[in-house]
């Protein structure tokens, strides 16, 4: 990420910073992280290497080879790189001030003001005085960190806070480095179903519906549920089977069929002295007429079923 950030890997790539390293900041290393990042940078753009490799000593809760953070790496090497490059010395105390009152916003010259001076960059812009709020925090965050780090990332958050009571408005505008955001969530789900349909001689079909997350299957037999509820009882994204069925009447009984393969060894986990069967395959759904229901009658149509 920060390899390819052009106005960075150009710094350090004309060994700009050499002219910039902060020795004596208690809050840095000495610029040291600076002078091991500038010679991977070097390394990754010289064209010669396939691969760069670079051990640091510089935080302990990166070392090893376990699996790391790299929110919380980047986060440490841009602090790190910000301190050994500042351009401060010496860091004076500066006492921050409330806006009471003062303009926060940028004015411009038709009249209009914004506080996205990202939106305005196509119009001529005229600065409030001095006292403007925004431009203070700047000013003051700057007279102590002043780097290639600051002039790359680092921003301000607006933050406006209003009383309830005596309604007094508060603003004010703290400097960020980084920002974390969420992953967007995706509010769909493809699932992968296999319809099985009434014709016996047809074979399944595998279909990909994608659905929203709880879409509720009312028109599918025997399924009333979110899928969020069938994903959490089918383990290990397992099939789903979707069955058509004909007219179901009095006269008629849904059976289902599941198949059971007979284990060569005894079910010592059973109470009993039998032999474990272990289910493969699908069940099959069947509407079966009633007078059908015999021993001999079911076990015939089971067998032309699976045939």
């Amino acid at each position: 990420c920060l390899s390819n950030t052009p106005p960075l890997t150009e710094y350090f790539l004309q060994s700009s910073y050499l002219e910039e390293l902060n020795f004596t900041n208690p809050l840095g290393m000495k610029g040291e992280i600076a002078e091991a990042y500038a010679d991977v940078v070097k390394q990754m753009w010289s064209g010669r290497h396939y691969s760069v490799t670079k051990v640091g000593h510089f935080a302990s809760q990166f070392l090893g080879y376990q699996q790391h953070d790299s929110q919380e790496l980047l986060s440490f090497l841009l602090d790190g790189l910000h301190e050994d490059l500042n351009r401060v010395k010496n860091k004076e105390y500066i006492e921050l001030r409330d806006a009471e009152g003062r303009p926060d916003q940028v004015s411009v010259t038709d009249g209009t003001s914004s506080s996205d001076i990202s939106s305005l960059t196509s119009r001529k812009l005229t600065l409030s005085p001095p006292q403007e709020v925004a431009e203070e925090a700047w000013r003051n965050h700057r007279r102590r960190n002043d780097s290639v780090i600051v002039d790359t990332f680092h921003g301000l958050f607006k933050s406006t806070l209003v009383c309830p009571e005596c309604h007094k408005v508060s603003v004010t505008f703290d400097p960020f480095c980084y920002l974390s955001v969420p992953l967007p969530v995706s509010k769909d789900r493809v699932m992968e179903v296999f319809f099985v349909s009434l014709d016996p001689h047809a074979k399944p079909v595998q279909v990909r519906p994608c659905h929203p997350l709880f879409y509720e299957f009312k028109d599918v037999p025997l399924w009333d549920l979110s899928i969020a509820c069938i994903k959490t009882w089918v383990l290990f994204e397992e099939l789903i089977q979707w069955y058509e069925l004909s007219e179901q009447d009095e006269d008629s009984v849904l059976l289902a069929l599941y198949l059971r393969e007979r284990s060569h060894y005894r079910d010592y986990g059973s109470s009993s002295n039998s032999y474990g069967a272990s289910l493969f395959g699908h069940p099959l759904l069947l509407n079966v007429p009633r007078s059908s229901c015999s021993q001999e009658a079911l076990y015939t149509l089971f067998l032309q079923r699976l045939a």
